[in-house]
């Protein structure tokens, strides 16, 4: 079984999933008993299975999807005031 640190120390040199197999295994048991760091490197897993699972599907998605959208020129003038007035108020 891994302590804490080592837990730690791997999921923050590497991907997860770039581990050996039973490196992630006893990783996973792990994060499942501690309660110390349990949910913090549990986080960090799912962080790194939604980065891959992002990796793997990145050409399937389909960004002209929201193509037509677009702000009227109004708005956008009405943003870009907000925005200029927030930084010149700092």
């Amino acid at each position: 079984m891994f302590t804490c640190k080592q837990v730690s120390e791997s999921l923050n040199k590497t991907h997860f999933y770039t581990l050996p197999k039973w490196k992630q295994c006893m990783i996973k048991m792990h994060v499942k008993l501690c309660v110390f760091c349990g949910k913090y490197n549990n986080q960090v897993i799912d962080n790194h299975t939604m980065c891959q699972h992002f990796k793997e599907n990145e050409a399937s998605v389909n960004d002209s999807r929201y193509a037509h959208e677009s702000l009227k020129d109004a708005r956008k003038a009405a943003l870009k005031e907000r925005i200029r007035e927030s930084i010149n108020s700092k």
